[in-house]
């Protein structure tokens, strides 16, 4: 029989805090704040999902900056050293720094770079119609109804999360406001420094290079990378293309 290795019985146990969230018992509006503080992490496991799926870079430059939104807000919470309110000691979660609230910060940095990547979409197709002096028309120039709804999503989204947070014990207001205040601006911080500069250095990429660029042009080939971040709809796009493609097939099968 298999038999896997144990830890010493007398090793005390600890839940993993990224996920741990207690609730009143018999309390359905708690149960339901428990749940809505899970929800960064549903953000983060759906941008996972979306990349396998369509190999964007914009979900690569996401899935990054929520790393580096953690690491900033561990980073002031050693700062601060702020305790939790006395109310922790009600879900047993008084052993870490409450400032800022990390839940609070990523809710608000994932609405924050959402909002302004939906932004740019539209302001950049808008200066294309412009320059090549034709009218914003057709589905392909508009943004997809679904996309909207869910950067809408984004802000309510991330209010219940910081409720989530007051409710339920873990944080102070003051806690989760500065962890939304962090989050905002970090977040415009990191679309205009890091999203914007990869977007540009992406484009320029050129398989022809013989140095370190070349390798790069060619290794995103390979795993079938893409950046359609400028393109209002890039799912109607990719129906049109491939509807084309099917009705060129056929024509040339039989």
């Amino acid at each position: 029989s298999i038999s896997f290795p144990s830890p010493p019985p007398k090793t005390p146990m600890k839940p993993f805090s990224l996920t741990y969230v207690r609730y009143p018992e018999d309390d359905p509006l708690g149960l339901a704040m428990a749940i809505a503080s899970l929800a960064p992490f549903c953000m983060i496991w759906t941008t996972v999902g979306a990349f396998m799926a369509r190999r964007e870079l914009w979900d690569v430059l996401t899935l990054l900056g929520i790393l580096a939104n953690e690491v900033l807000a561990q980073a002031l919470k050693r700062h601060f050293k702020e305790p939790r309110p006395a109310t922790c000691e009600l879900v047993d979660f008084c052993d870490t720094h409450g400032m800022p609230s990390s839940h609070a910060q990523l809710a608000a940095f994932v609405a924050t770079l959402t909002t302004l990547h939906f932004v740019r979409r539209r302001e950049e197709f808008m200066v294309f119609c412009r320059w090549n002096k034709r009218e914003a028309s057709g589905r392909a120039g508009h943004t997809d109804p679904m996309t909207l709804a869910l950067v809408l999503i984004a802000w309510p989204m991330a209010g219940l999360v910081c409720a989530s947070r007051v409710y339920l014990g873990y944080h102070s207001v003051q806690q989760v406001v500065a962890g939304t205040c962090v989050g905002c601006v970090f977040g415009a911080v990191y679309h205009e420094l890091v999203c914007l500069t990869a977007t540009k250095r992406f484009a320029a990429l050129d398989v022809n290079d013989g140095g370190f660029g070349g390798w790069v042009a060619r290794t995103v080939i390979g795993v079938r990378m893409r950046d359609s971040s400028l393109v209002p709809d890039p799912l109607e796009v990719e129906r049109v293309a491939l509807q084309v493609n099917v009705l060129d097939f056929k024509e040339k099968s039989f």
